[in-house]
């Protein structure tokens, strides 16, 4: 049996309280009741959303958008016959509804969960399933990796971007009936709204990313990877979208003050880039938001990796092997300093993962994201690819102006979530030389697969 109270809110709630019972329960209903126990109506994340587009404020009560006649069972009632009942009132096919079990004086004695797609009754423990998802900068390098994988588990997705870098990430998706284009500047509120108005959870990828893009314009970068982030995030909040996804990089431990030390993320933050700074103010601004309805997760990733339909050689496995493959060399400046690592497609997979995860397990929480094994030193890096491409000569200059040196603990991540990587940099340095043999980028100079080139010249525009 199920505690009751933990689906119950009292008729003078007003929509943020009945949202944050609804966060809690995870199972996207809430029940009125009067103080005698009694149910008035139920109410679902939809419906308050609903009359907060229609201009309801959060501050109104419950019952001005509850459901005064929802559907009930009694302890007596089979399972089968409650499934029944679901099927004929709301159709089939809608996964799970929440029936609230009643006695003969309207009393609430406890709560079902009933699928209408499995004959089974459906456990009621905390969850937070999620149908649509906004991926801001969803088109981009690790954006149109993720964008798949979430349509292929079943998500309707909304993509906002821009376009900097065109449609080459998402044109064999676009024509996908579960994914929405919005060509949008996340610095825009009508785009942001128009993105994030029908959707349960928002991933935001967007802004200029790395340190050389952002070095650029910092003005423009405030904009981007700052402002933005405030923005999507308090729409996102006044929408009562709790599951808020936001990446942030490993970049902002910086220079490490021991290189050898792994960094779990209550370590120190030195960053040494825009990037990485305004990716902490990020952080902090998100933080500053957080309340009971709205409790974002940050993901702070490892330097990426692989092969992506909107591909980038200015990482640094990809620009070794496309050097390697094209030029014979495997240029190293430094060497020493250490990076974190983790393939692009093991990146998008863990934004599932937390969409899918437990609320409570991911819930105001920062995150690392990769793994122990792939810290490696950037002569490292090099030998890995010379193992996959042996006739291209390693050079070392052992100069650098780099400052940036730290390796990672990514165990929380692992113990909260079960995330685990599949990829490894020698599979990842194949992909690639594969693809440039196949002749899949003619000219990996060309400025689209350069962020920072790319950056300069949409600024010149």
């Amino acid at each position: 049996m199920a505690d009751v109270s933990e689906f119950t809110v009292p008729p003078d709630a007003d929509l943020k309280t009945a949202m944050a019972s609804i966060n809690e329960n995870g199972r996207r209903t809430a029940f009125i009741v009067d103080d005698d126990g009694r149910l008035l109506g139920s109410v679902t994340d939809g419906d308050i959303r609903r009359g907060i587009l229609a201009g309801t404020s959060l501050s109104a009560s419950v019952t001005s958008v509850m459901n005064s006649d929802p559907l009930t069972g009694s302890k007596d009632e089979s399972d089968r016959s409650l499934r029944d009942r679901v099927a004929q009132t709301v159709g089939g096919g809608v996964g799970s509804v929440v029936i609230p079990i009643t006695d003969t004086a309207g009393i609430m004695e406890d709560v079902r969960g009933i699928s209408t797609e499995v004959h089974e009754t459906l456990s009621t423990s905390r969850s937070h399933p999620v149908d649509g998802v906004a991926v801001i900068g969803g088109a981009g390098y690790l954006g149109a990796v993720l964008s798949r994988q979430l349509l292929d588990a079943g998500y309707e997705v909304v993509i906002l971007d821009r376009l900097l870098f065109g449609t080459t990430g998402i044109d064999a998706i676009i024509d996908d009936p579960h994914l929405t284009l919005i060509e949008g500047d996340m610095r825009h509120i009508e785009a942001v709204v128009d993105a994030v108005r029908q959707v349960d959870a928002v991933i935001h990828l967007g802004g200029l990313v790395g340190d050389p893009a952002s070095a650029v314009d910092a003005e423009e970068t405030l904009e981007q990877n700052l402002h933005a982030t405030r923005l999507i995030a308090t729409i996102a909040k006044y929408h009562q979208v709790s599951r808020f996804i936001f990446a942030s990089t490993c970049s902002v431990y910086g220079h490490a003050e021991d290189p050898e030390t792994l960094l779990d993320e209550e370590a120190p933050l030195h960053p040494v880039s825009l990037y990485a700074q305004t990716n902490i103010q990020s952080e902090q601004v998100l933080a500053e938001l957080s309340d009971a309805t709205f409790a974002p997760t940050i993901l702070r990733m490892a330097t990426l990796y692989g092969l992506s339909p909107r591909m980038r050689f200015d990482l640094v496995v990809n620009i070794l092997t496309a050097k390697a493959h094209h030029e014979g060399v495997i240029p190293i400046h430094g060497g020493s300093q250490f990076r974190p690592n983790l393939h692009v497609r093991d990146a998008a997979r863990a934004y599932v993962v937390m969409l899918e995860a437990p609320f409570e397990a991911v819930a105001n929480e920062v995150f690392n994201v990769g793994t122990n094994e792939q810290n490696h030193a950037i002569i490292e890096i090099g030998e890995i690819v010379q193992t996959v491409l042996p006739e291209a000569d390693l050079q070392v200059d052992a100069t650098s102006d780099d400052p940036r040196s730290y390796q990672v603990d990514f165990g929380k991540i692992h113990e909260q979530t079960h995330f685990e990587t599949r990829e490894t940099i020698a599979g990842g340095v194949t992909e690639i030389a594969e693809a440039l043999h196949d002749g899949r980028f003619t000219d990996y100079t060309d400025m689209r697969y350069n962020n920072y080139r790319m950056t300069l010249a949409a600024l010149d525009d």
